[in-house]
């Protein structure tokens, strides 16, 4: 399969978590030739997914670097080493016997429920329409030896008064706040009301400054930001952050004005 093959499919892709998606890609820009193939297969993924902040991280790691191939892999093998890290971290959220809830279906939250399984008792999926991912979610969990269920987007403040806490992933962590499906601010809140924690499981891949989501916003239907006040930390590879944590990290981040012009570069 050629790299524009792949860097498609990722585009193409509905149903896996931001990632994964980039992950995919990466490969796919490690095959591509020419400079100006890798600026177009940037722009196209961003736009295909424009929530999504490990694809304007990897555009700006292959389209700042001198050599596109070696950030490619080097950004890939970050996301491998995050995942894990993240998944380890989670500990930190957990209490013993936990009953978790969660939203959408994060690659993340799949990890550290698997590193942490000792810990958990039960796994509560909200439907998550539209799409209704987590009905995927509770069988995949349930494949893996999870006892799991599935309630309706509207029974959430229920479903929170059962749970011990509440685990979501993000598509993007911004110095406001985390963006994911619709419905995980909801959540929060819901949490909140019922006072257990809620905790957004999300690698330093995801960090992006908030002026890209405010730009790719309208575009971006199926996601909401969840503010940084209604989230009890975000828990990345290098342990837990609370909001002025986040705020310090995202400000280091850098987006090039070129894959934000709302036309190509020639």
């Amino acid at each position: 399969m050629d790299g524009w093959e792949i860097v498609r499919r990722a585009a193409a892709d509905r149903r896996s978590g931001a990632a994964e998606i980039a992950a995919r890609a990466a490969e796919g820009l490690v095959l591509l030739g020419a400079q100006r193939d890798v600026r177009r297969a940037v722009r196209h993924l961003v736009k295909a997914h424009p929530a999504m902040a490990p694809l304007w991280r990897l555009g700006a790691a292959v389209l700042g670097s001198d050599d596109h191939r070696a950030a490619a892999e080097r950004f890939a093998d970050q996301l491998r080493s995050e995942s894990d890290g993240v998944a380890r971290a989670a500990e930190y959220a957990l209490p013993r016997r936990a009953t978790v809830l969660t939203h959408s279906s994060s690659s993340n939250v799949v990890s550290a429920l698997q590193r942490n399984r000792k810990r958990i008792a039960r796994v509560l999926c909200t439907v998550s329409l539209p799409g209704g991912e987590g009905r995927a979610l509770a069988r995949r969990l349930e494949r893996a030896g999870f006892e799991s269920e599935v309630v309706s987007d509207a029974a959430m403040a229920s479903a929170a008064e059962r749970a011990d806490v509440a685990l979501v992933g993000a598509d993007a962590v911004t110095e406001t706040g985390a963006v994911n499906k619709v419905g995980t601010r909801l959540v929060a809140l819901a949490a909140q009301d019922a006072e257990i924690g809620f905790y957004v499981l999300a690698g330093s891949s995801k960090l992006l400054p908030s002026r890209v989501w405010r730009l790719v916003e309208p575009e971006a239907e199926s996601y909401e930001e969840t503010p940084l006040s209604l989230i009890d930390a975000v828990i990345a590879e290098h342990g837990a952050m609370g909001a002025a944590a986040v705020r310090r990290r995202v400000r280091r981040i850098e987006i090039p004005r070129a894959l934000t012009a709302r036309k190509a570069p020639r």
